[in-house]
């Protein structure tokens, strides 16, 4: 699940299928505090676990 470059919020809200001003919001309501440019990976990691983004390719397939 870590992700190996930077990103900024609006490449992330489109990982998460949203709008950036929905994801902004998501970040306020979920007391985030992500500064302005590049999201190094940690946090990108720590985002997605509190906005509860679940890989859909977990390496896994199921028949």
């Amino acid at each position: 699940m870590l992700s190996t470059k930077a990103k900024n919020k609006k490449q992330l809200a489109e990982e998460f299928g949203m709008s950036l001003r929905t994801f902004q919001r998501r970040l306020k309501a979920n007391h985030l505090d992500v500064p302005r440019g590049l999201i190094n990976p940690e946090l990108q990691n720590r985002i997605k676990n509190e906005l509860g983004w679940e890989e859909v390719s977990s390496g896994t397939s199921q028949v």
